[in-house]
């Protein structure tokens, strides 16, 4: 297992090196930092030449991701114009605020996917079924920002004028006291959460219908061992393959920021900085939150494969 997960590593640097020089490219093809300051020109010049010497503008753009790379490896991934700090302080403190909800939310997720894939596939065909494959579409079907202000209406302006007191937050961060963070914590995670267990719970249920329709779960039963455990530990861990690439694939996205949900919320997060960093467009920044997202996805769909051997020990890795 040890070689495979280095064979994975080392296969994957190149491949993490060519997405980001094309993002490079691409941002730099398609933005230009320059604009606001040639409006001005020759009034704005030391701004103009400011932002020159910090992007390299006076190199190729062909050339350009070689320097930022060079400098990255060495830990520095430049100044953010946005804030007004370096991108390695912005990404600790906007990706902990980030974990902050991402790590709840797929905590949650995880727990009622397994919880309702199960039930549903023991039941397949009853309204129970039913109703929970309807409100999966439904889950589905409705945006995420439709969601979120859906919660903001309902349970932080209109539960204060039914109730008087206000439980939930708008938005922002509030960190004053426990209870004030977890109010403002409790919207964002679960509008996370309801659009990945409408996801997963179904994949879960497709994946436990196949299982427990197999010859060895029918040998299980007829050895006689109680049904309770040939779901919760013969069948399930099986059925749990498919979800396990879902979760890696969902955790390395929340963890590097949901920009909708976040903006939504005015969560300060990744996601909720990467917008204004694009339209500025402050680069810098948005190769910092891009490298830590590929990070993110690398290490947890290895983690992933990993887990597949733990889960089905027909799986080798020779």
């Amino acid at each position: 297992m040890l070689a495979y997960a280095v064979r994975r590593i080392l296969t994957t640097i190149p491949l993490l090196l060519i997405a980001l020089y094309l993002v490079y490219i691409g941002v730099s093809w398609t933005t230009d930092p320059l604009a606001e300051f040639r409006l001005c020109l020759p009034r704005c010049q030391e701004g103009y030449d400011r932002i020159v010497a910090l992007y390299n503008l006076d190199q190729s753009m062909w050339v350009r991701p070689f320097g930022w790379a060079a400098d990255a490896v060495t830990g520095d991934f430049g100044r953010s114009t946005v804030v007004n700090q370096p991108v390695s302080t912005v990404l600790w403190e906007r990706g902990i605020n980030s974990a902050m909800i991402a790590v709840p939310a797929f905590v949650l997720a995880a727990v009622l996917a397994l919880l309702l894939s199960v039930y549903s596939a023991r039941r397949q065909y009853s309204i129970g079924d039913y109703t929970l494959t309807g409100l999966s579409f439904l889950g589905i079907a409705f945006p995420a920002f439709v969601l979120g202000l859906l919660l903001q209406v309902v349970f932080a302006i209109k539960m204060p004028e039914w109730t008087g007191y206000k439980w939930f937050y708008t938005g922002g961060k509030r960190d004053d006291n426990i209870g004030e963070l977890i109010g403002t914590m409790t919207l964002p995670i679960v509008t996370l959460a309801t659009l990945f267990v409408a996801t997963d719970s179904r994949f879960g249920r497709a994946a436990m219908l196949e299982v427990i329709n197999s010859d060895y779960i029918r040998t299980a039963r007829a050895k006689g061992l109680s049904e309770r455990r040939v779901i919760w530990k013969h069948a399930l861990r099986n059925a749990l393959i498919p979800l396990v690439t879902l979760w890696a694939l969902n955790f390395s996205v929340l963890l590097s920021g949901s920009v909708i949900t976040e903006s939504v919320f005015s969560w300060p997060g990744l996601g909720q900085i990467l917008i204004p960093a694009l339209q500025r467009p402050d680069l810098d920044l948005v190769m910092g939150i891009v490298i830590l997202t590929a990070i993110l996805v690398v290490t947890f769909n290895l983690i992933a494969d990993l887990l597949y051997g733990v889960l089905d020990p027909r799986i080798r890795y020779d």
